[in-house]
């Protein structure tokens, strides 16, 4: 008789009740495994997290976590993978929910067979119509979202990690808080020589609407530049190639007027690669192995831009609303 696998479902809540219960409800549905859905609430209003404690008293294997603030993405994962103790971990947003209720099933199933893989990315559709939601892809050109492919990163929106990689590593650098902290993680465990796959046959509903907006110029930007610049530092680009991006940074925030967040990016990028050349981290994981390195360039062949290229995208505006 085969003894169901385990899986930690982590779910990150923050004043939207509703979506939160819909994506818990959506976890506790699955069948085929044991899950054990965790939440951190990071800082909601009183009467969100009163609606998210009533609900969850009826949901078997559900533990709630309630911070003062919100800690971010990094953090607040982190926190919710030290919740539990299953060999998988699976990652929904609160605004999303699975297709249907095989889903961690199948994650199971691909990780059991494929001891190789440290993760897994889901295929993540717009809950309203069913298509492909493109807001949260992040793959190179040519990519097919209904074909399975070897892959360099996953999507925070829906994704699948193998718990003792996850642990080895470190997890997720907790001060990038926003924007990139997923790239930064699958980076150090493919140096730990384990492989990352797009897997379509896992899907997730994402609740984006087709006029989903990015708004750049409430902070966003500021997040990608400093922790791009960051990233980089971290795992050795030379540091001509840094300055270049920063001048490039600099050039696309003039022409936004976003300025000042490019400088307080600067300024706060240089403070965080200062703490990570004094800090004691363990570098095996920052430092590519040329077999990394060789399977990087090969998933990410189809990303390389031409100089022209590069110069027309920093010159072009972000997308401001609102």
């Amino acid at each position: 008789m085969n003894v169901p696998a385990e899986i930690d479902v982590i779910i990150l809540s923050w004043n939207r009740a509703e979506d939160t219960i819909a994506a818990v409800q959506s976890a506790a549905a699955q069948v085929g495994i044991v899950q054990h859905i965790l939440i951190v609430d990071q800082g909601s209003e009183p009467d969100v997290v009163a609606k998210l404690e009533a609900f969850l008293r009826n949901v078997p294997r559900t533990r709630l976590m309630k911070l003062e603030r919100n800690v971010g993405v990094a953090q607040g994962r982190n926190l919710a993978v030290s919740m539990g103790q299953s060999p998988y971990i699976v990652a929904l947003d609160s605004d999303a929910e699975f297709a249907d209720d095989r889903e961690l099933e199948r994650v199971a199933a691909i990780l059991d067979a494929n001891l190789r893989l440290c993760a897994i990315g889901f295929r993540i559709v717009n809950y309203f119509n069913g298509e492909i939601d493109w807001t949260s892809w992040d793959y190179p050109p040519g990519s097919r979202p209904h074909t399975t492919f070897a892959s360099t990163r996953f999507i925070g929106a829906g994704h699948a990690i193998r718990r003792h990689v996850f642990e080895e590593v470190g997890g997720y650098d907790a001060q990038l808080f926003f924007c990139g902290e997923e790239l930064d993680l699958c980076y150090r465990m493919l140096n730990t020589g384990h492989r990352i796959a797009y897997m379509p046959e896992v899907v997730v509903r994402h609740k984006v609407s087709p006029e989903h907006r990015v708004f750049w110029d409430k902070g966003r930007f500021y997040f990608t530049v400093r922790n791009n610049l960051y990233t980089g530092y971290k795992f050795g680009t030379a540091s001509l190639r840094i300055v270049l991006s920063a001048a490039a940074f600099f050039v696309k925030g003039c022409r936004n007027h976003t300025t000042f967040e490019v400088l307080r990016a600067f300024k706060d990028c240089v403070r965080m690669c200062w703490q990570f050349h004094k800090s004691d981290q363990d570098r095996r994981y920052y430092r590519f192995s040329n077999d990394t390195w060789r399977y990087i360039l090969q998933c990410e062949r189809n990303r390389q831009d031409s100089v022209i290229m590069k110069i027309r995208r920093q010159l072009a505006l972000l997308p401001h609303h609102g």
